[in-house]
């Protein structure tokens, strides 16, 4: 007599490879999705430090504007010529002040100072030593 084939075996061998190559794509679907977003986070992250850097750099070239805009003005470059380089109008006397106090150890420092000796004794020391 022959024994029939068992029809059922071979279905729940292909249903178990099903199952298994179901969970290894969920796997990898999960971990594709996962990266992704971890990279958003970080562009976040990168979006918000660049926005800062932008407003900076905005409120900075507005200040840089504005230096621009006084500095093509004509009285405040006349302040600054009278103030910081020391300059005078045709007819106008230029008067610097000077204080005592700070004239005073200058010349006393100059004083204070040993002659230097002649460059061929620096030599002579610097190659023979002390003689």
């Amino acid at each position: 007599m022959q024994t029939p084939p068992e029809p059922k075996a071979q279905p729940e061998r292909s249903n178990r490879w099903i199952a298994i190559v179901a969970v290894v794509v969920l796997f990898l679907l999960l971990g594709e999705l996962w990266r992704r977003i971890g990279q958003a986070s970080e562009l976040g992250h990168l979006e918000r430090r660049l926005d800062v850097q932008v407003t900076a750099l905005s409120s900075q070239s507005a200040g840089l504007a504005t230096e621009i805009a006084e500095a093509r003005n004509d009285e405040s470059v006349a302040r600054w010529a009278r103030s910081e380089a020391k300059m005078a109008l045709p007819g106008e006397v230029l008067v610097q002040p000077v204080s005592l106090a700070s004239a005073a150890p200058a010349a006393a420092s100059e004083d204070a100072l040993p002659p230097a000796p002649p460059h061929w004794r620096i030599w002579w020391e610097w190659l023979w030593g002390e003689g």
